[in-house]
């Protein structure tokens, strides 16, 4: 059982910093003065819907869980 709750504590740091990575890719693509130059309107909205959906689903799981 101990070694199951240190896996999946392990599992939940991975998925933690793989959230994190993807976060900051993502305002580097909507940051004009980083990547956002080089990439097209599209792909900045596309970024920020990303970002804003996992914004919306993290509030939700607070509000759930409070």
């Amino acid at each position: 059982m101990r070694e199951h709750i240190i896996w999946l504590g392990t599992q939940l740091e991975k998925e933690r910093e793989s959230s994190r990575d993807k976060t900051v890719l993502l305002k580097r693509l909507l940051d004009p003065d980083d990547l956002g130059h080089a990439v097209t309107a599209e792909v900045r909205k596309q970024a920020y819907a990303i970002i804003s959906n996992d914004h919306e689903r993290e509030r939700e799981k607070w509000n759930v869980s409070n």
